[in-house]
């Protein structure tokens, strides 16, 4: 089930003392006018992309904004997918130890991203032929920006199973944000296999920040032969991915000053059990990946220079859920978070569960001998 919570706007005035913002009845009357048209504008959208989603298949979905500079896997989907979920993104200028993260944010930003995804794997059949072997994403994303969750599950979870200090909290950002984030992908394969070497773009937009992007690599190559085979779950082996992005990026209403453009790579392993559909898809019917991210920073200082982000991630996937974690503690494991960010998600395939519904239903029984 996927559940779209929409929040009002604040009543009355107040006042921002870090960010000099003073708002008066007017602007929020503006605000109460803008939560309005994002709910008439999101709804149909959202609404939209579940019916469209209907005619294609499962596998996972892309990570809306900003997941991907805070340490998510970046790949495209591989395959056809619609998926809902909650992507949990937390950045705070200030880490454990009381030092400053040295950048122009300089209050918490907690986004519970309510996302829905849809990826269209276009094959030659009709008119579609002009499509053959490419893939089109689009993902809708609509969060009520708050300390909580992220600060239960970055403190009392990740920093106490780590015995690391709690990051404090600066002046939580509660606002309504939105982002719609969309890529066009070209796919090859490797000799006559499967198509696993990928070229493309795309875009993200909102109010956290605007990005253009291209990005390239491989996805899922297997590194193994086949470790064991069953004719019902599929292969197990292990298999390799690895990505180079890089992206433009423009202010938003959330980060006023961005990096313009920023480099990004990530080399990934995986361990899992991979099955082959009757439309030749490679679906993974279980899946532990990890994967190291590398990038230029979107984040820059008072003078102008970018911070570097170095970052891990780990998901583990079964059936049709998948959860992932990322951290950017790649600097100092051993002592404690290197820079501000942390970063969840899980996700359901809502149409791999109907797909399994629907073979279960029309699975043939064995029909019973007649008693005498």
């Amino acid at each position: 089930m996927i559940r779209i919570i929409f929040a009002s706007a604040r009543q009355g005035r107040r006042v921002i003392q870090h960010g000099s913002l003073y708002k008066d009845a007017s602007v929020v009357d503006r605000k109460m006018m803008a939560d309005f048209w994002v709910r008439i504008a999101l709804a149909p959208l959202l609404s939209t992309l579940l019916v469209v989603v209907l005619s294609s298949s499962p596998v996972w979905s892309e990570s809306p904004a900003p997941s991907v500079h805070w340490g998510s896997m970046a790949f495209p989907d591989q395959y056809s997918t619609a998926t809902g979920g909650l992507i949990l993104n937390r950045f705070t200028p200030v880490d454990g130890l009381g030092n400053k993260y040295d950048s122009t944010v300089g209050n918490t930003l907690g986004f519970n991203l309510i996302t829905l995804s849809w990826t269209k794997h276009w094959e030659y059949s009709g008119t579609s032929w002009l499509w053959k072997n490419w893939s089109t994403n689009l993902t809708a994303a609509y969060s009520p920006t708050a300390d909580e969750p992220s600060q239960y599950f970055q403190n009392k979870v990740v920093h106490q199973l780590r015995q690391l200090p709690t990051v404090p909290t600066v002046d939580p950002r509660k606002e309504t944000d939105v982002m719609i984030d969309g890529s066009l992908t070209r796919w090859f394969p490797l000799w006559d296999g499967p198509k696993i070497i990928f070229a493309g773009g795309g875009f993200s937009v909102g109010t956290i920040y605007q990005q253009g992007f291209l990005r390239a690599g491989v996805r899922r190559v297997p590194i193994t032969p086949t470790l064991y085979h069953s004719e019902t779950w599929g292969d197990v082996s292990f298999r390799a991915s690895a990505l180079g992005r890089i992206s433009y990026q423009a202010n938003g209403a959330v980060l006023h000053s961005v990096r313009s453009t920023a480099g990004l790579v990530q080399p990934a392993i995986a361990f899992g059990q991979y099955r082959t559909t009757a439309l030749g898809e490679t679906i993974p019917t279980w899946e532990i990946e990890l994967a190291l991210m590398w990038d230029s920073g979107i984040f820059v200082n008072t003078t102008g220079q970018s911070q570097k982000q170095f970052a891990w991630s780990l998901a583990a996937s079964a059936g049709p859920v998948r959860f992932e974690t990322w951290n950017d503690s790649m600097g100092h494991l051993s002592e404690r978070d290197y820079g501000p960010s942390y970063g969840a998600s899980l996700t359901l395939d809502v149409l791999r569960v109907w797909n399994i519904m629907q073979e279960f239903r029309s699975t043939p029984t064995s029909e019973q001998p007649a008693s005498s």
